[in-house]
């Protein structure tokens, strides 16, 4: 045990147990994510969004890898408000755990994680949707581009907004820096959280206006 453990010891995110940032109690509680629709929230194979349902603009489909509930829940809020750097680690170990990505090939897509403005960015120091993102792009072995999409409005935090407001902000919060860069390729767009799927979607719209070729979803976990 190291002397930065003596003094700040880990303790479960969920139980506040001493040892880990999970117990292995809690641990057990992890559930995937159901697959559905991006558009009409119903079921669907692999989360491929429905031809009726599919427009010029809309995402091609969307995985989510967990249920937003605990454990999950709480490493990502810890991640997000605290910073907690060993939970970096806690959620590599749960992302090579899970199976949601398996039966996917994504070998010819790029992740872009969902930016921060810079204000806020600089205010928090780090954009944890950009940390959980890498994450995700490692395990896939694909390209990881956090430079094509940036925020070029401040909004709220979206949890403390209901769904129409969440939809109302999310409208021209983004831009392409280059379309060369855009052009006839395929992009994972990642959050951490999908709950209305407003900030994917709108992030996803930027990207084919600019003449990408397939996009889809991927969010740390679905409260749907």
């Amino acid at each position: 045990m190291s002397l930065l453990d003596l003094i700040f010891p880990k303790r479960c995110v969920v139980c506040g147990r001493f040892g880990s940032y999970l117990c292995e109690k809690d641990e057990k509680k992890v559930t995937s994510a159901k697959s559905f629709c991006p558009m009409c929230l119903k079921p669907a194979i692999g989360g491929t969004t429905h031809p009726k349902c599919k427009g010029k603009l809309s995402l091609d489909g969307l995985i989510c890898l967990f249920d937003y509930s605990t454990p999950i829940k709480e490493i990502i809020h810890e991640l997000k408000y605290r910073f907690v750097k060993d939970l970096q680690e806690v959620a590599r170990v749960q992302l090579k755990k899970s199976k949601r990505l398996d039966n996917f090939d994504l070998s010819s897509f790029t992740l872009i994680p969902i930016p921060l403005s810079s204000s806020r960015k600089n205010w928090r120091g780090f954009n944890q949707t950009e940390i959980l993102g890498k994450l995700v792009a490692q395990k896939l072995k694909v390209p990881f581009a956090p430079d094509i999409l940036v925020r070029t409005k401040n909004t709220k935090p979206q949890v403390k907004l209901a769904r129409r407001e969440r939809i109302r902000q999310a409208k021209g919060a983004f831009q392409v820096v280059d379309q060369k860069k855009t052009m006839e390729k395929n992009f994972l767009v990642f959050d951490d959280v999908w709950t209305t799927g407003a900030t994917l979607k709108e992030a996803t719209a930027v990207l084919k206006r600019k003449r990408a070729a397939r996009v889809w979803g991927l969010a740390l976990a679905s409260s749907h």
